[in-house]
């Protein structure tokens, strides 16, 4: 049987994909051949005329892109779905996903299988992580977002759910302060308790970026100039509600940032464009003076109309700031750089049977 490894993660938006992405790119270049394949997906994505999952046909194309479009993401979970399901009206969906996985595998020396959600997504079809690692016969490995020791915690429920499974954790988003505390006691609690540690992940502020583009959807905001900017990269947000002189001094100390203001707060409009700054998002649905719209485009920094007041629209930053889609160039770099520094791969190969000449120590 083809070697495999389950991604699973027991918080949300724990860095699934860039595992999948940095785990899969490293055996590539140990001269395996690796495939990818995501179970059950929740973003539509229309290829060619077939409706597929958009991370796993992302993924797909950096990792086995000869892989049968509709069988890279067998189960999609919309809302018609999840009604289909509690009136009992669903098909056999576990034997398309292991007729798609054998098809998938079979010319494969290893495949990464891409989980959504966490733990308990799927259940609704019978299809929660658990249920897809037995059906497919995988091991698992679990992301976790580290916030406190109390993320131990949902790991070794994890392990208690998964069983015999379950091959070790990956702690994601961990601060300095905090990885002296995971590094000491806690990892060796975890690994008395049957749950290996394979890699501890700083927090990195180039992973947790955004683009202007997505940004300027997830708002909506209407992109009033400088198209060209919607690639370009935010790590950094400012909310400009202060004085033009404390907004200046502010600005100064941020590079790579969207500044969150009124949309006639010129001040501070002009402020940030004298710093260097990636977008300005205007609230309240204001349009900026002509001079303000000049400006920007010299300096080719993106003016977004947002249709909320500042409050709202910060509200909607910090839902979108911390998803970690890994979409550009930058960021798969970066994101395997790190793995290959701070996540055993020797250890993870040898859990789902498969040696590997490279990789962490």
């Amino acid at each position: 049987m083809t070697p495999s490894l389950y991604l699973t993660s027991v918080n949300e938006f724990a860095g699934k994909s860039l595992a999948a992405l940095a785990i899969g790119l490293q055996l590539r270049e140990q001269g395996y051949s690796v495939g990818y394949f995501k179970p059950l997906g929740t973003l539509p994505h229309s290829v060619r005329g077939i409706t597929t999952d958009e991370d796993a046909y992302f993924i797909t194309q950096r990792l086995n892109p000869d892989a049968p479009l509709d069988c890279i993401c067998p189960v999609l979970i919309t809302p018609e779905l999840m009604m289909r399901a509690l009136s009992g009206e669903l098909g056999e969906m576990a034997d398309r996903i292991r007729g798609c996985y054998e098809r998938l595998a079979a010319d494969r020396e290893v495949v990464i299988i891409g989980g959504v959600g966490t733990l308990a997504r799927g259940s609704l079809f019978g299809l929660s992580a658990p249920a897809v690692a037995e059906l497919l016969d995988t091991k698992v490995l679990a992301l976790a977002k580290y916030v406190s020791p109390a993320s131990a915690e949902e790991v070794l429920l994890a392990r208690r759910v998964l069983g015999d499974r379950f091959l070790g954790a990956v702690f994601n988003f961990v601060g300095p302060a905090e990885e002296e505390t995971l590094r000491g006691d806690m990892e060796h609690y975890l690994e008395r308790h049957g749950i290996p540690v394979m890699g501890i992940l700083p927090r990195d502020e180039l992973l947790s970026a955004i683009t202007v583009r997505e940004l300027a959807e997830h708002l909506p905001a209407k992109v009033l100039c400088c198209e060209k900017a919607l690639d370009e990269l935010v790590v950094h947000f400012a909310i400009g509600a202060m004085g033009v002189a404390s907004a200046a001094r502010y600005f100064r100390q941020l590079a790579d940032k969207a500044v969150i203001t009124g949309g006639d707060r010129a001040d501070i409009q002009l402020a940030a464009l004298q710093t260097p700054t990636k977008a300005i998002v205007l609230t309240g649905n204001i349009y900026p003076s002509a001079p303000i719209v000049r400006r920007a485009q010299q300096l080719g920094v993106a003016l977004l109309l947002a249709p909320h007041d500042t409050l709202s629209t910060v509200e909607r930053v910090e839902q979108v700031v911390g998803r970690m889609r890994v979409r550009e160039s930058a960021k798969i770099d970066r994101g395997k750089a790190l793995f290959e520094k701070h996540v055993d791969l020797n250890r993870i190969c040898r859990a789902i049977g498969l040696g590997v000449s490279g990789g962490a120590s």
